[in-house]
């Protein structure tokens, strides 16, 4: 399970910027994944980014996650990016 999903400045203004019903499938895919047993079954890690990244993938939009993981609780992720997936990795 995880604990919170944190947004850093450049999402939050990311997520303010998206169509209305993508930010409510956004919030309804976080949402669940918070009491999903087994996040990493959904999030699929990226290749040539830093070991902990991951992405989410909610349609056609995807979210760049960074895994701030503590031995005593439960991880943590940091959005870092969000958007469409043909403008998302470039």
């Amino acid at each position: 399970m995880v604990t919170a999903f944190i947004f850093t400045k450049y999402a939050k203004r990311k997520f303010t910027k998206l169509p209305l019903g993508i930010q409510k499938r956004i919030v309804v895919k976080l949402t669940a994944l918070k009491k999903h047993e087994d996040i990493f079954s959904i999030l699929r890690p990226l290749h040539n980014f830093e070991p902990a990244t991951h992405r989410l993938r909610i349609g056609s939009y995807r979210l760049i996650l960074e895994l701030k993981a503590d031995k005593k609780s439960a991880p943590e992720f940091l959005i870092l990016d969000m958007g469409h997936r043909r403008d998302i990795y470039r």
